[in-house]
């Protein structure tokens, strides 16, 4: 049934926000009390077949956007992110689109913001390589654009930390200076990760000139 006159609206007993029209004392459908507040859905109200088709997809929008601010709301995430949630979750792409359209207008979706504070707690925390975290922008969803503004941002002094800190985290208890054995370990360990030569030979000169032994 998709026209005629609403007979009740009855509460969900157990989702207060959401609920149950009838039509001809039939039940119809059931919405979020935004949507029924949105098209005044109350006894007497009279629903033609068109007004019923936009009221469901109103609805659908409604639970995406629902749904969204839940996702978004356990921690921060890219709009690529959001969008493929929201497609796994049964929404058309172009309402999942619409949602994440709206999210970002909204603020609660910025792309740039969240690459720039990945990068930066991954560097403290992680001692990821600019092209490790390149890898790491680029499976998030994030822009090329965005991606190159903000690897660039990366100072060679914030990746050598970086590196340092890596290759210290797998000389604990090992003793110092490095010797050949685990110098060369090191290095491999480093490249596999991403960093660049010229971070390698910087580290290598340091090793053996006893540079780093005290950031050891």
């Amino acid at each position: 049934m998709t026209s005629g006159v609403i007979t009740a609206v009855h509460q969900d007993s157990k989702q207060k926000k959401r609920y149950h029209i009838y039509i001809d004392d039939s039940l119809a459908f059931s919405v979020h009390e935004d949507i029924l507040v949105k098209y005044q859905l109350f006894k007497g109200k009279e629903l033609e077949d068109k007004q019923f088709a936009e009221i469901l997809i109103a609805e659908e929008r409604n639970k995406a956007y629902l749904q969204a601010l839940r996702y978004l709301g356990i921690r921060p995430r890219t709009s690529a992110q959001l969008e493929r949630y929201l497609i796994e979750k049964g929404h058309e792409k172009e309402i999942a689109k619409e949602v994440c359209d709206r999210c970002e207008r909204q603020g609660y979706i910025d792309d740039e913001a969240f690459a720039k504070q990945w990068v930066r707690e991954r560097l403290k925390w992680k001692q990821r390589s600019a092209f490790a975290l390149r890898r790491e922008l680029q499976l998030k969803g994030i822009s090329s654009d965005i991606i190159n503004s903000v690897i660039q941002g990366i100072s060679r002094d914030e990746e050598l930390d970086a590196a340092r800190k890596f290759a210290n985290k797998r000389l604990k208890g090992e003793s110092r200076p490095v010797d050949i054995h685990h110098e060369r370990k090191l290095l491999q360990a480093l490249a596999r990760n991403g960093f660049s030569t010229t971070i390698l030979n910087r580290l290598r000169s340091e090793w053996r000139s006893g540079e780093g032994a005290d950031e050891c």
